[in-house]
Order: structure tokens, then sequence, then C-alpha cells
């Protein structure tokens, strides 16, 4: 089972900062963007990170935004992304 390390913010997310925030993250990450998913309480953007796919992820309901990897090869890759992100 894979887990999530979720990621600081400095406000509270909604479904309406979490576009601005998220293109921050990307920026200071230096991701690349490749897709935006948004639904009624969630987005999901799939990013990449040199060889590795992530998504990026918000839910609404439960406050939080994590990177998801796509495959458990890309796990390190989000880990080491979040705790680069959260300090």
């Amino acid at each position: 089972m894979m887990t999530m390390t979720m990621l600081n913010t400095d406000t509270p997310l909604t479904m309406e900062n979490f576009p601005a925030w998220a293109e921050t993250l990307i920026k200071e990450l230096d991701l690349d963007l490749l897709e935006r998913e948004q639904g009624a309480d969630y987005y999901q953007w799939l990013v990449s990170f040199e060889e590795s796919r992530l998504f990026l992820c918000f839910q609404h309901y439960a406050d939080c935004a994590w990177l998801q990897p796509l495959s458990e090869q890309d796990r390190d890759v989000a880990d080491w992304l979040s705790k680069q992100w959260n300090g």
C-alpha cells in the first residue's frame, strides 16, 4: 500500500485557491504539468519530474494536498519532492 505525505500550506487550501497554490508548487519543484482534472470536490493534476509521473492531488473534504506516485518506482521521487516542499 502506498502512503502519501501531505503537502504543507501557509493558508488552508480551497477549491478556489488550489490552482494558484499548485502553480507555485509546480514552479518551485521544477515539475512539468501534463494534464489537469477537476471534479466537484477535487483536483488531480498529472505532473512529471525527470522520468517519474505523479498526481498532484487536492481533496476538498479532506482539506489536504499530496503527491501520489503513479507506480511503485515513483514512490521515492514523490517522497523526496514532498520533503523538498515541506522543508
